[in-house]
C-alpha cells in the first residue's frame, strides 16, 4: 500500500510545510500520495505533482473543502484511509485541527490504519 499525506495551502500555493512532512513521509518507504483538498486549488495540485517523491496527487476540488474545515477533510481522509498504511499531514493549526481527537478516533473506529 501506500502512504498518504495532507498537503497544506492556501488554495492558491503549496505551503513548504508540506515537502517537510514529504521529507517523513518518504522514509516510511511506500509510494506516496499527496492529497489536496480546497476550492480553486489545480495549481496546487500541480505544484504538489512536481514535488520529489510524490507518486500520485488526489485532488478534491470542492466548496466544503475551501476553509479547510475539520469535519468534511476529516470525513474524506476515512473514506480514503483503506488505501492507506500511513496517513500523514505537517505539523500546522489546520492539519492539528483535522487530526483532533475527536477525528482520531472516528478514522481509528473505521479503518484498520493505527
Amino acid at each position: 500500500m501506500a502512504t498518504l499525506l495532507l498537503a497544506e495551502h492556501d488554495n492558491k500555493s503549496l505551503k513548504d510545510s508540506t515537502n517537510k512532512a514529504l521529507t517523513a513521509a518518504k522514509k516510511i518507504g511506500a509510494d506516496v500520495h499527496v492529497l489536496v483538498a480546497g476550492a480553486g486549488c489545480k495549481a496546487v495540485a500541480d505544484a504538489a505533482a512536481k514535488l520529489d517523491g510524490v507518486k500520485k496527487v488526489l485532488l478534491a476540488d470542492g466548496a466544503s473543502y475551501e476553509h479547510f474545515l475539520a469535519e468534511p477533510l476529516a470525513a474524506l481522509i476515512v473514506s480514503l484511509a483503506p488505501s492507506y498504511d500511513a496517513i500523514l499531514a505537517p505539523a500546522t493549526s489546520n492539519a492539528k485541527n483535522v487530526r483532533s481527537e475527536e477525528h482520531t478516533s472516528e478514522l481509528q473506529s473505521q479503518s484498520t490504519i493505527s
